[in-house]
C-alpha cells in the first residue's frame, strides 16, 4: 500500500529541496559603511592666499609663452601670409626695388632702392622693412633707411620713412607689402612737403630749390659710398655689395649684352 503524504509534509519537503538548490544570501545591511577605495572626494576649497598664488603663476606662464598674432593662428599663419605677400612682388612692378626676407626671422626684410631719375638719380638707398608680429591684423610695416636720407618724409635722426602717411590704418583686405615698397620708391620721384618729418628739407624744397638740390647731391653721394661698406650682420640673407671689378664682370657683361635667347633656346 502506498503511504499518503500530508500537504504540510509536502510543503516542508519542497522547501527543503529549494533551500538546498538555491541558497539565499543574507541581505547586506544598508547601515554598513562603504569601503574607502570606492569613494570620490572633492578637493578642498583653496584659501585666498593659495588662490592668489595660483593666479599669479598662471599669469606668469602666459607672459612666458611666445607671442602669436591676434588672428589666433599664431606663427604658422603669419609665415604663410608673408610667403604669399612675397610672391605678390613678382606680379606687381616696382622698378629698382630689391628685397629679401631675413634668414633669422620672416618679420624683417632687407632691401635696397636704386633711383634712376629725378632729383635723387643714382641714389642707392639700403633699408630694413619691419613687419608687425600680428600681421596682417596689426599696424602697417615700418621702413628705415640705413642712414638718414635728406628728404622731407624721412626722420633726420633715425632714417625712418613716414609710411603711415600713405597707410594711416592698415587694412588686411586691401593693403599689401608691395604697396609699401612702391610708396617708398615713389617718394623720391614726387616730393611731398605737407606735415614733414624733416622740416628743414621741406623748407628748402619749397623756398630754396638750389640749396635743397645740393643737400640731395650730398645724400646721393653718401649712399653710393656706403653701399660698398661691409655690413656687420650675422644674417646670410642681407644684401651685400662689392666694388665693380672689370677683370671679373666685364666679360660677363658683354655676353649678357650681346646675347638674347628666345623662348625656344635659340640665339638671335
Amino acid at each position: 500500500m502506498s503511504q499518503s503524504t500530508s500537504p504540510d509534509q509536502a510543503s516542508s519537503s519542497s522547501d527543503s529541496k529549494s533551500d538546498d538548490s538555491f541558497p539565499v544570501k543574507e541581505p547586506t545591511s544598508v547601515s554598513k559603511p562603504l569601503p574607502k577605495e570606492g569613494r570620490r572626494q572633492l578637493p578642498p576649497i583653496p584659501s585666498p592666499d593659495t588662490q592668489l598664488a595660483m593666479a599669479s603663476e598662471i599669469k606668469q606662464r602666459q607672459n612666458n609663452m611666445p607671442k602669436s598674432g591676434s588672428n589666433g593662428h599664431g606663427q604658422l599663419f603669419t609665415e604663410y601670409k608673408l610667403m604669399a605677400e612675397y610672391n605678390l612682388l613678382t606680379t606687381h612692378k616696382c622698378p629698382g626695388c630689391y628685397v629679401v626676407p631675413s634668414a633669422l626671422t620672416p618679420l624683417i626684410w632687407h632691401g635696397v632702392l636704386f633711383i634712376r631719375q629725378g632729383l635723387y638719380q643714382e641714389g642707392i638707398f639700403r633699408f630694413i622693412l619691419t613687419i608687425p608680429e600680428n600681421f596682417p591684423d596689426g599696424d602697417c610695416p615700418s621702413l628705415v633707411f640705413s642712414f638718414p636720407v635728406f628728404h622731407p618724409l624721412v626722420d633726420s635722426s633715425t632714417g625712418e620713412l613716414d609710411v603711415k602717411r600713405a597707410f594711416p590704418k592698415w587694412r588686411k583686405s586691401a593693403n599689401h607689402i608691395w604697396q609699401v615698397l612702391l610708396y617708398a620708391r615713389r617718394v623720391f620721384y614726387k616730393i611731398d612737403t605737407k606735415l614733414p618729418w624733416n622740416k628743414e628739407a621741406a623748407s628748402l624744397y619749397d623756398n630754396e630749390p638750389e640749396a635743397f638740390r645740393k643737400e640731395v647731391l650730398k645724400t646721393v653721394s653718401a649712399s653710393k659710398e656706403k653701399i660698398d661698406e661691409p655690413v656687420k650682420s650675422d644674417d646670410p640673407h642681407i644684401l651685400r655689395f662689392t666694388p665693380l671689378d672689370p677683370s671679373v664682370h666685364e666679360e660677363v657683361r658683354k655676353k649678357m649684352m650681346s646675347m638674347q635667347v628666345n623662348c625656344t633656346g635659340q640665339s638671335k
